[in-house]
């Protein structure tokens, strides 16, 4: 079901344009958080049920609207704080701007209603991730030397060596700060004792973790899960598609953050089942790729154009 998805989405993106793709992410981004902010707000009030479909997860005080699992609904909040900055930059409109910006403090406070840890360790990596690479980004457009780029590193080890606590903090709430947390060290143990039962092609599909080997859970980290399930080939197999993916999209700041704020969450959970995420991978790549195509083109014309007319002129 996924691969057919993933085949429908390629072919459903690959002859779109990029205005028509930066339209479709942006009705996502703003169209998702309203219906989103809506159900939130009823959240808020007290309601646990809209219609026949629940607001919260299992009984708990756990925003997850229409989704069984928080995790899936999650997945599509994680990447939105960049969307919407890749949006305030990308649009000229003053008043774009600013529900751009509007919707992000909003996608914050509805992914914190998730409690998932695990989303806040990708958005707080994500985040440093984006700050350092905007910030490289200006040096390097002031032509600055390598001295200062050095400088700006040694600032950065700096604050991480003043702020040590916090950051241990973050780690420590990744492993105690939800229900999954809790158990993850040992379920990671467990599903790295079973990959060596098969470490070259894996065990196959299945679950072949918990607080025992082979007590039939997921491996709780994407990476894991896929050695299990796939060995060496399958692991090598991943790595391969998310280096392909980062190194297609490393142009775009924004969208290389969205993208690793979705493959850090994976890291606390698995989620190669997640259709999201596969719609979320293909149409980031695709709005990249024909950005890429459209710049391309637009410098060709001004190539040949211009010299023929600075040529028509020197004629007159």
């Amino acid at each position: 079901m996924i691969l057919f998805l993933c085949f429908t989405f390629e072919l459903a993106f690959k002859g779109s344009s990029f205005s028509y793709l930066y339209r479709l992410i942006r009705f996502i981004y703003f169209g998702g958080l309203f219906a989103v902010g809506f159900l939130y707000f009823l959240y808020l009030c007290g309601l646990r049920n809209f219609s026949v479909f629940s607001l919260a997860y299992g009984g708990a005080d756990i925003f997850s609207p229409f989704a069984n699992d928080y995790h899936q609904f999650a997945y599509f909040v994680a990447p939105l704080p960049f969307i919407g900055l890749f949006i305030f930059g990308k649009e000229r409109r003053k008043i774009v701007k600013f529900l751009s910006l509007l919707c992000i403090l909003l996608c914050i406070k509805i992914g914190l209603a998730t409690t998932s840890s695990t989303l806040v360790s990708s958005w707080a990596i994500s985040a440093f991730l984006f700050c350092t690479l905007k910030v490289l980004e200006f040096l390097n457009k002031l032509n600055r030397s390598r001295s200062i780029i050095l400088a700006f590193f040694c600032l950065i080890l700096i604050i991480f060596i003043f702020n040590y606590e916090s950051f241990l903090t973050l780690i420590s709430n990744f492993f105690k700060g939800d229900s999954n947390g809790e158990n993850r060290l040992v379920i990671w143990s467990n599903a790295i004792k079973a990959w060596g039962y098969s470490p070259i092609v894996g065990l196959g599909p299945g679950s072949f973790s918990g607080t025992k080997v082979f007590f039939g859970y997921e491996a709780h980290n994407t990476f894991l899960q896929i050695l299990t399930q796939g060995g060496i080939l399958g692991g090598t197999a991943y790595i391969l598609l998310i280096s392909k993916l980062t190194k297609s999209i490393s142009v775009n700041v924004y969208i290389l953050c969205a993208v690793i704020a979705l493959v850090i969450y994976g890291l606390g959970i698995n989620d190669l089942r997640r259709t999201v995420l596969w719609f979320y991978y293909i149409l980031f790549y695709f709005l990249n790729l024909k950005g890429e195509e459209e710049k391309s083109e637009g410098t060709t014309v001004n190539t040949v154009i211009k010299p023929a007319l600075r040529a028509k002129k020197s004629i007159n």
